[in-house]
């Protein structure tokens, strides 16, 4: 098998034993802000002090297909904003999905689910694996 790399362990959390995939999001201990990913302090606050917070259902809020991505990217791909209303953070990813299909599979306001997957290969061609976003189901 092929190593891999996980892109960000701090906020991606790919649990052992076949439990779903998740985001980490930071959400401030003195005025209850959630951020992602952290920052240095609260925006809102200036507290340096965070919970973690698994983020919970996802909205896809829009998406684009590119053609022409940064270097180590296979295009097309489909890059989209997910917006978590419950925490109040919007989180942008690669959806798992043909390309070609995408007008017909995802509707702005769907429900989406994190997943985990290739987003990229780094220089010497190891996998780099993080969260993507693909219809729940």
């Amino acid at each position: 098998m092929e190593e891999q790399i996980i892109y960000h362990p701090d906020f991606f959390v790919i649990p052992e034993g076949g439990g779903k995939p998740h985001i980490i999001a930071f959400q401030c201990a003195e005025c209850g802000k959630t951020w992602f990913p952290v920052l240095p302090y609260c925006p809102s606050c200036w507290s340096e002090k965070f919970n973690k917070r698994e983020l919970s259902k996802g909205i896809l809020y829009t998406y684009t297909v590119m053609y022409t991505p940064q270097q180590g990217i296979k295009p097309p791909l489909v890059f989209g904003y997910v917006d978590f209303p419950e925490e109040g953070v919007r989180v942008g990813a690669q959806l798992e999905i043909d390309a070609e299909k995408s007008k017909e599979q995802l509707k702005i306001g769907m429900e989406v689910e994190v997943i985990a997957g290739v987003i990229r290969k780094d220089p010497t061609g190891k996998d780099i694996i993080s969260y993507k976003f693909k219809p729940a189901v």
